[in-house]
This record gives C-alpha cells, structure tokens and sequence, in this order.
C-alpha cells in the first residue's frame, strides 16, 4: 500500500485513469473488477491516482478489463528511444526527421497510448501535428518538467513555456509568435530570437538557428531597419546554403525584392518580380504595384489578370481571399482614377489593412500602410491618420500622385 506522501509514478497515474474509464464504460462494479485480484479499497485508490500498484496487478485489472497493457522492459525500451528521437526532430526543427518520425510513430500508436508511455507519445503526436495541438488533460496531468513545457507551447501559453523549457525551440517559437502578433512586440521578438539564435548554438540545432535569423531579418524588415535586416538575412543565406535549402534562398530574394517596393526602388524591384518563372498571387500582385508606380498600366493589369490561374505559395500565411483582394485593389485604383472619392475603394482598403493586422505579420500592413495613409488624408480623416502614425512609427514612402485622384474631396 501507498502511503500518501508517497509519489504515484505518471504510468500508474494513466494506469488508473484508464481502468476507471473502461470499468465505468462497461457498468462495472468495483467489487466485480476487483474480485480476487485486489481490495475494492485498493482498487478505489488506484483509479484516484493514490496508489502505486505493483505491474502484476495493473496487468491483471487490464486483462480482465480486455484491454492491452505494453509494459515489458523489450517494449518500453524501443517506445523511449522512438520517443527520444521524435522530441529531439522536434527540438531541433528538423522537418524530413519530423516527417518521417511522425509515420514511424503512427505504425505503434496504439500500442503506445496503452503504455505507460502514453502522455508522451500523446505531445509529441501532437507536437508533429499541423498546427500543433496539446493533448488533453487527463493526460496532461501525467506531464511534468521540460515536457510541461512543450504542452504549454502547444497551448502557446509562451512565458509559460519558457519558464518550464527554456531552449532553443522553445524560445525561436516564442519570439516567432510575439513577430507574427504585432508590431508592439517586435522587441519581446528580437530578444527571444537572439536568444533562440544563441542556444541553439550551443545545442548544436542549426535548423533553429536558421529559422531565428530569418525571422530577426523578417523583424527588422517590418521595422524598415534595412541594414540590421541585411546583416540577419546574410547569415540565413550562408546557413541555407550549407543546408541546401534553396527554397529558403527564393524567400530571401523575395523579402528584400519586397522591401525594394516600401523603400521606393520599383524600377529594381521590378526587376525581380517581372523575372519570376512561375509567379504565384503574391508575385503578381507585387509585379502589378511595381507597374502601377511606374506608370506602365496595361502592364500591371496584364499582371492581374493572370492572378486567377496563378500558383497558390504552400505554406505561405496569406489567405487565398486576402491574396485576391491585395490583387482587387491594386485593379481598383488602375482602373478608376478618382478611387480616393470611392467609398467602396476606402471600405476594401480597410477591410484588407484590418485583416492584415489581425491574422499576419505586421509587414504585411505596413506595406499596405501608405495607401491607407493616403486615404485617411484625402478624406480628412486627420485623427485616424493620426492614430496610425502612432501605431505605425515607420517611415514609408506615400504612393506617388497621378493626378485627379489627390487631397480634394
């Protein structure tokens, strides 16, 4: 008998929990499930987690129950080191190891979630999920330590985190998570990269350490800190290239052909995006700006035009609708001269900017910015203006007049 100041192991803990689950699913008495294999007192105490049952009589409640109990030293042995593997994929942000331990672990899952590696193998299911997801909390009260930590992760509970499992993954996904929030956290985000950067040097995960620069570069590039941007992306290159990461090398390009537009350079941006071999939405929607600044406009029509079977960017955090509406009001103002008087063209743009806000990066709304800017002006809307200044303390270029289409209103 277990003492109450004695600790229950976490498997016996799930052990209990799922006898007491079974026994009440199937009307089961606890004297009936008890009969000649323990006390009803004992067994009460086993299923409240406040008993340590020896192996024995956790095999026979679950024999007699019907339910599969893997608990031979051959199995746990091979279960932990999958385990070990599978955490360490995910630590080290190693997606083809990710990939392929999230099949290996599907082959033994249910041999697994009958373990007592269940809680476990239950994270770190969740953890190779897309999106990533906690498990419940049943399971997770079997949780403690540095794998508490990844729980509260997969809940983006992020101080939380750090608190329970301060390394490299964790901190990268923090300081990722306080980039995509907003700009008022872009410094908790430069902090908690930098740091991510920095241990996950010393835990030797270089996909982490890629991963943390591209983000710093992604941070300073919303802040139109050019030069700090540079500095972050020219390490991501030398990394990307040590790990043949070319597609990571394409999304450089892109950031810094992007970053051309809201620092004026249309004519050199325009040179990358007029080049792209298979442009997707956001390419041809940057390409049709890129024209629309420079005048040429049945080019940047031409652009737009080609939208509708144009490649949809894997991966990319940008809704297909909020890409067709990037696109829907770089065409309005082509095709409509006077669109700082339309209120349809103001109510899209705000629609869009309050979107760009709520569900991306904040560079996506600064690049937006100047339009917005331009429309709160010639409709002498001088507090919102005003306010977006505040918000927004970034020095981006207005759109270039075309004439009719300015301040009178």
């Amino acid at each position: 008998m277990t003492t109450a100041s004695q600790e229950i192991s976490p498997a016996n803990r799930f052990a209990g929990a799922l006898v007491r689950r079974e026994r009440l699913g199937r009307g089961l008495s606890l004297k009936g499930l008890a009969h000649g294999i323990c006390a009803v007192s004992y067994l009460s105490k086993i299923e409240r987690g406040e008993a340590d049952p020896s192996p024995e009589i956790v095999r026979a409640l679950m024999a007699r129950l019907g339910l599969a109990w893997h608990d031979d030293e051959a199995f746990l042995a091979s279960g932990r080191s999958l385990l070990d593997r599978g955490f360490d994929a995910v630590l080290s942000n190693d997606e083809p190891a990710r990939v392929a331990l999230r099949e290996e672990l599907a082959a033994c899952a249910d041999s697994l979630s009958s373990s007592p590696l269940a809680a476990e193998a239950a994270l770190l299911d969740g953890l190779l999920s897309k999106p990533v997801r906690p498990v419940d909390a049943e399971l997770e009260a079997l949780l403690d330590g540095r794998l508490l930590g990844l729980q509260r992760l997969a809940q983006h509970r992020y101080d939380n985190a750090l608190r329970l499992n301060p390394c490299a993954h964790v901190y990268l996904k923090a300081g990722a998570a306080a980039y995509k929030s907003g700009e008022k956290n872009n410094a908790t985000a430069i902090e908690r990269l930098r740091r991510a950067y920095a241990l996950a040097a010393e835990e030797g995960r270089v996909h982490v350490m890629l991963s943390a620069k591209v983000c710093l570069g992604n941070c300073y590039s919303n802040q139109l800190d050019f030069q700090n941007m540079e500095v972050e992306y020219r390490v991501v290159e030398r990394l990307a290239r040590t790990l043949g990461e070319n597609d990571l090398l394409q999304t450089i390009s892109y950031n810094r052909a992007a970053v051309l537009i809201e620092r004026g350079s249309y004519e050199e941006a325009y040179e990358f995006f007029s080049a792209r071999e298979d442009p997707s939405m956001l390419d041809l929607h940057k390409l049709a700006v890129c024209c629309e600044r420079l005048g040429r406009r049945d080019e940047a029509l031409a652009a737009l035009d080609r939208v509708g079977t144009a490649r949809r960017e894997e991966g990319s955090d940008v809704a297909e609708d909020l890409a067709e509406k990037f696109c829907g009001l770089v065409r309005f103002r082509l095709e409509n001269p006077d669109y700082l008087r339309r209120p349809e063209y103001g109510e899209a743009l705000l629609e869009v900017f309050a979107r760009c806000r709520a569900e991306l990066p904040i560079g996506f709304a600064a690049f937006h910015l100047p339009w917005v800017r331009e429309w709160y002006t010639a409709n002498r809307q001088y507090r919102a203006a005003f306010e977006l200044e505040r918000d927004f303390p970034l020095k981006i270029p207005a759109p270039a007049g075309r004439g009719g289409a300015g301040g009178a209103c």
